[in-house]
């Protein structure tokens, strides 16, 4: 088996990692830090699908453009946490309803 399957091998075992995560986790927290594994193996898949295009340049500015919309996420995730912790004083996914605005 080649070095490249084995990679392909790591990311999907850390993608389905971040996705079980976020499945059986009821905290905002987990639930971000779930979606933050996710991405990063989404940015290593495409890392190693540019090397192996041969096209590192374009894989790295996608990357880049990927770890923004990450940064605005997270910053929007944690305001939600923030906002549901101060009324409910619990960082509960279920308790999100009762948030308007």
């Amino acid at each position: 088996m080649n070095s490249f399957a084995m990679e392909w091998y790591l990311i999907a075992l850390i993608m389905f990692t971040g996705f079980y995560c976020m499945l059986v986790s009821r905290s905002i927290v987990r639930q971000l830090v779930g979606l933050e594994i996710v991405s990063k193996a989404a940015m290593l898949a495409l890392i190693s699908a540019g090397a192996l295009a041969n096209n590192l340049i374009y894989a790295q500015a996608l990357l880049i453009t990927m770890i923004v919309i990450e940064v605005v996420v997270v910053a929007a995730g944690l305001a939600l946490l923030v906002k549901n912790f101060r009324l409910h004083g619990a960082a509960d996914i279920w308790k999100l309803d009762s948030l308007k605005g």
